[in-house]
């Protein structure tokens, strides 16, 4: 999750802690060129306690922490008038303003998720699907929506892509020994039961895995061959809709895709342009 959406979150933060965090984004890029003495004497509380909120946020100190600042408030592609994650509008918001809404989420969503992407992962990634002479893509929930669109675009570019979307058969077709097999795991949250029998049984067979997952560690991480993060810090339950989360699931999957494309492009075009 980006610094500026965890001050807005403001999850576990004491009320001292919220001050500070109002303060730094209601000024936020006067305090990108604060000393942590101004920015304790301008929120009433002492230099400590300014470095505990610091080291809070995971950064080992008040310059790291402004660091980061600088590089979210500074960033060409960052909207000052971002859009929260879980209710991009408001109850008062007239149409078009939710219409405006949606559009700056979706940029944001998108802008978000290629700053923090790591390109040598999903590189990693296109490299075991493309060497691989079956595909097996699982997921169930909000994360099927991706899943199938990518085993839609797998099958276009003529690989050997399975999608088992019935629950009671995915464990058994996972089970299916097939000699240089790789794995796609889609999940968000990480914490689908099925999923993670799935992704036991493949480490126990010693089949790769690639996990396309949110931003938080989770059980599927453990054992996967590769992990690819969204950004996106969207709630479980309280939310709109798995809005920005799908939006992202689907970027990352689109760049796999077409990175796999890339590896072999001549032939992968002439695949897709039979089917034209």
């Amino acid at each position: 999750m980006l610094l500026i959406d965890t001050l807005k979150n403001q999850n576990n933060f004491s009320d001292t802690e919220i001050v500070i965090s109002n303060y730094i984004l209601g000024n936020i890029r006067q305090v990108t060129e604060m000393n942590i003495h101004t920015l304790a004497n301008n929120t009433f509380c002492s230099i400590a306690t300014i470095s505990r909120f610091c080291k809070k946020l995971k950064f080992t100190n008040f310059s790291a922490f402004k660091l980061q600042l600088v590089a979210e408030v500074y960033n060409p592609l960052m909207d000052a008038n971002r859009v929260e994650y879980n209710f991009p509008f408001e109850k008062e918001d007239h149409s078009d303003e939710i219409a405006k809404k949606l559009v700056n989420l979706s940029n944001q969503t998108l802008n978000d998720t290629y700053q923090n992407i790591d390109i040598e992962k999903i590189h990693a990634a296109a490299t075991l699907v493309d060497n691989a002479d079956q595909i097996d893509i699982f997921a169930n929930g909000n994360s099927l929506v991706t899943a199938i669109d990518l085993h839609n675009k797998m099958l276009w570019m003529g690989k050997n892509s399975n999608l088992e979307i019935v629950r009671g058969f995915q464990f058994i077709k996972s089970q299916v020994k097939v000699k240089n097999k790789i794995t796609i795991i889609i999940s968000y949250y990480g914490i689908d039961e099925e999923s993670i029998k799935i992704a036991r049984a493949m480490h126990e067979s010693k089949t790769p895995y690639i996990l396309i997952t949110g931003p938080k560690l989770n059980p599927l991480c453990t054992f996967a061959s590769v992990v690819i993060q969204v950004t996106p810090a969207e709630e479980f339950n309280d939310k709109l809709a798995p809005i920005s989360s799908r939006i992202a699931l689907t970027y990352v999957s689109d760049l796999l895709y077409s990175i796999v494309f890339s590896l072999n492009y001549e032939k992968n075009k002439q695949n897709v342009s039979s089917h034209l």
